[in-house]
């Protein structure tokens, strides 16, 4: 979770930055494509921030340099969404967001304050069946791990949702143990995240003898257990809901240690290929960076 400046603000880090500036870029895409299918079937889209945060967070090497969050992003993306859907849990943060309603006065802005599990579930969910011929682009940006996996099934379920989702694998990490399995409490909430847990007794297996064959793979253990593969493991999971799914991309710190997973998952293959185009350019960009 970001850490707050003097003025309750959210201080984010590089990374955030460019989480934002690959969610601006797929909104852009995504709002041109479904601008032009108003024009035949589509009745309305929609923007939905499940975790609406800051609206002008501070940039951690920089704090005199403001950024525009998420919410700000959805607003100015062109064309406009026919309306605009804010979650989030802290009165504070919610409080912001209500002020871009006098910013924004000609977009229809709603917003709710609670748990975002439950106002998908109960309140955006029913809103946008399938017959209601509309399309909603969700974006889970949890600071944790606080999307439930029934959530994603039923936004899932709907098959009217794009859903753009930033997967805590530093949550994931921090709750297996190192020396010994996890007890059932920690299986349990991951399981509640993540849908399955057969994984983890792949990575608590007793050391294996080593092979006469040097090349090998190595057994998948904690010790050795990558952010790339519970990345995969993820997407994996997101495919047996939704039928196409954009190759995630690892969002890293400062010192290049990975915390979250950014994925697209779609039931259109035009949305995860441009997510994969988008993100193809950003890794580009980044090795060339390093």
């Amino acid at each position: 979770m970001s850490r707050l400046g003097n003025e309750g603000e959210d201080i984010i880090g590089r990374w955030s930055e460019e989480k934002l500036d690959l969610l601006a870029k797929y909104l852009k895409a995504y709002s041109v494509i479904m601008n032009e299918q108003k024009k035949s079937w589509l009745r309305a889209y929609y923007y939905v921030d499940a975790f609406a945060g800051s609206i002008r967070p501070r940039a951690k090497e920089d704090e005199q340099r403001y950024i525009d969050g998420s919410p700000l992003r959805a607003l100015q993306t062109e064309p406009k969404f026919d309306a605009y859907w804010f979650i989030d849990i802290s009165p504070r943060r919610i409080e912001r967001v209500q002020e871009l309603r006098q910013e924004f006065p000609d977009c229809a802005i709603e917003i709710r304050q609670g748990n975002s599990n439950k106002v998908l579930c109960d309140e955006i969910v029913p809103r946008i069946p399938y017959t209601s011929k509309t399309r909603a682009f969700v974006f889970l940006d949890p600071y944790g791990l606080q999307i439930d996996w029934e959530t994603v099934k039923e936004l899932a379920n709907t098959k009217t949702c794009d859903i753009f989702i930033n997967f805590s694998l530093m949550g994931v990490t921090r709750l297996l143990p190192r020396d010994q399995p996890p007890e059932s409490e920690i299986i349990e909430q991951l399981s509640k995240v993540m849908g399955s847990t057969n994984w983890i007794d792949q990575i608590y297996q007793p050391p294996v003898q080593l092979s006469l064959f040097a090349d090998q793979e190595p057994a998948l253990s904690r010790e050795t257990i990558r952010s790339e593969w519970l990345a995969s493991l993820y997407a994996q999971q997101l495919r047996s809901l939704f039928p196409h799914v954009s190759k995630p991309v690892l969002m890293k710190n400062s010192t290049n240690s990975v915390l979250y997973a950014l994925c697209l998952a779609s039931h259109n293959p035009t949305a995860a290929k441009i997510t994969n185009d988008i993100f193809a350019r950003y890794e580009r960009l980044r090795q060339l960076g390093s």
